[in-house]
């Protein structure tokens, strides 16, 4: 059983959206090798639409650079990290979203996996927004 079977197995009927990803951080990857349906329900994109592409197509104008980058650079050092930032829908929405990821490193400390748990997060009332809101 691969990891992408194990953690389809513990998250198919999770409401917490998650994706797994390879190693490959530099340009254009990621590649995203699996969603479970809370991710698709979160972005719009069914399965057969993410599976192979790189989570940058969720990313856009309003998506904080510094953000992504501090990521990558924990990521690069097999860091776990929370994030919040702006990512949008397939239908062009943005929507703020809280993402943890944990790194999955082999017995080098090389880094060939990526596992995202991700959230939505909803601004309530009297709640500032920050430069990453929509």
């Amino acid at each position: 059983m691969g990891l992408e079977d194990l953690i389809a197995v513990l998250t198919t009927d999770s409401e917490t959206a998650v994706v797994v990803t390879d190693g490959e951080l530099s340009h254009p990857g990621p590649t995203i090798l699996y969603v479970n349906g809370a991710f698709e329900r979160m972005t719009g994109y069914s399965r057969a639409e993410l599976v192979g592409r790189t989570p940058r197509l969720l990313q856009g104008e309003k998506t904080s650079l510094a953000t992504r980058r501090t990521l990558g650079r924990a990521l690069r050092q097999g860091k776990r990290m929370k994030v919040a930032l702006i990512n949008y829908r397939k239908s062009g929405e943005p929507y703020r979203c809280e993402v943890e990821v944990f790194p999955i490193l082999d017995r080098d400390g090389v880094l060939i996996n990526a596992v995202a748990l991700e959230r939505e997060v909803r601004r309530g009332p009297g709640r500032r927004p920050n430069a990453d809101q929509a």
